[in-house]
């Protein structure tokens, strides 16, 4: 970073030759502020550990100098790393107000107000972001906004700091529909859910294709199941037989669908969707094969994804998923056949070292090998939550239960699953701690009933009195 600001100090142009005829009192200015500049970088740089204040002035004031973006940036980033939110977001204003065209500037402004909870002050931002942004980018700041908003402590605020920063897109038939989207998911996280209806009707009223007014509408079918179900159907009716249409709304309900029992009703929804376009085809296979395999029809899962690798042998995401269901088929040479070939073509996935380590912990087999492959996993992905389920797992078949119990508690905290509830419970269970581990099981339960590993775990060790 120090080199890359010494070279905006230089462009500034301290390393220029003197233009013909300029005055020489005016290029000894020029070289002493360029002079000044460098010194000032070069000490804000060596201060910047020490004394993460008097960096931050001394670089935002050279900023101000420049006005050069990159330096508005080191100063929210010095402000950053030194804890003080407020002076980043003072650094990002200044930056706004030098540059309000630039894209990282209005971003980032918005993000520190957010996350000061500054909601009040956040919607304005967020308009001002929007009318600077071109048009082609309008869509993608909209599609944010809940996002931003769904940690706001005063939901009151902040829908009406929603309703303000989306009066022109609004009102623009290009974005109606995606802008009354992000209001109607706002008012669902604040719980108005008939207002929340109402936006997803207008939604949909201004482009029954709206992939985001229709995934409104499947989250709103817990709340209000007759009418969202109705605004669901508007759309898949819209969209059908479209190969530009978005698939992601028919894929949502086709889960949906699925999780509530109706299988024949998911695939039919998928069977239905139109797959022209070759991402849609690949995420119908995938989607259609996790569906089987979740409703315990493995074998026809992996009959899908054999079609599809036979077709596409080069994906290899769909290699992955046909290991994971030849391993659920018993096909543990195969498996491994097919997750070492990923590794060696995508030595940096983490995910192929998690599952291959895990099948073999899981059958008690080769457990040093297997914690080598899961540790490496984890030195790619540290914070995975299910990456370390596994590694507590291995853990535990290995004997080592203090261990496996602390990164199973971590893998619980960053990742509540039903099945890392299965493994973190039983390893409660061992160590005596019944009623924490009924506790942990019942959590994972309410996430999900149906679990195989956790409704397995619960059998095994005959535990009934939840």
């Amino acid at each position: 970073m120090l080199v890359a600001l010494l070279a905006l100090s230089v462009s500034q142009g301290g390393c220029a030759a003197t233009p013909a005829g300029r005055p020489p009192s005016a290029t000894a200015a020029s070289a002493t502020m360029d002079a000044e500049l460098l010194y000032q970088l070069l000490l804000a740089e060596l201060q910047r550990r020490h004394d993460p204040g008097a960096a931050y002035s001394l670089v935002l004031d050279a900023a101000k100098r420049t006005q050069h973006p990159q330096l508005y940036r080191r100063a929210v980033d010095i402000a950053l790393s030194g804890r003080a939110p407020n002076a980043a977001l003072d650094a990002a204003r200044a930056w706004v107000d030098a540059h309000p065209t630039d894209d990282d500037a209005q971003r980032i402004r918005v993000q520190l107000l957010a996350g000061l909870q500054r909601t009040a002050e956040l919607g304005a931002a967020l308009r001002d972001w929007l009318r600077a942004a071109p048009p082609e980018r309008r869509r993608d700041i909209v599609a944010a906004v809940p996002a931003l908003l769904d940690r706001a402590a005063d939901t009151n605020a902040a829908i009406e700091a929603v309703r303000t920063a989306l009066q022109d897109v609004l009102r623009d038939p290009t974005t109606a529909a995606i802008a009354q989207a992000a209001l109607g998911a706002v008012l669902l996280q604040a719980g108005r859910h008939a207002e929340a209806l109402l936006a997803a009707d207008e939604a949909l009223q201004a482009d029954p294709t709206s992939a985001p007014a229709a995934l409104l509408a499947i989250e709103l079918t817990a709340h209000a199941p007759a009418q969202a179900t109705a605004l669901v159907q508007r759309h898949l009716q819209a969209s059908a037989g479209r190969p530009d249409a978005d698939p992601t709304a028919r894929l949502a309900w086709a889960q949906r669908l699925a999780r509530q029992g109706d299988l024949a009703g998911a695939l039919a929804v998928l069977d239905a969707t139109d797959t022209a376009q070759p991402d849609t085809l690949r995420r119908v296979v995938m989607l259609r094969a996790r569906l089987l395999r979740d409703a315990d029809q493995v074998q026809a899962a992996y009959d899908v994804l054999a079609a599809a690798v036979q077709r596409a042998p080069d994906d290899a995401d769909l290699a992955y998923e046909l290991a994971l269901t030849a391993e659920r088929l018993g096909r543990h040479d195969e498996a491994e056949r097919l997750l070492r070939s990923l590794i060696e073509r995508r030595p940096d996935d983490a995910h192929a070292y998690n599952a291959l380590g895990y099948s073999l912990a899981e059958r008690g087999i080769r457990l040093e090998e297997a914690k080598a492959l899961i540790l490496e996993a984890v030195r790619r992905a540290p914070n995975d939550g299910y990456i370390l389920d596994s590694l507590g797992w291995v853990e535990f078949r290995l004997g080592n239960t203090a261990e496996a119990r602390r990164w199973l508690t971590r893998a619980w905290e960053l990742k509540p699953d039903a099945e890392i509830a299965a493994h973190l419970g039983e390893v409660l269970w061992t160590l005596g701690e019944h009623d924490e581990a009924r506790r942990v099981w019942r959590q994972g339960l309410e996430l999900d009933a149906r679990n195989r590993a956790l409704v397995e775990t619960l059998r095994r060790l005959s535990v009934q009195d939840l």
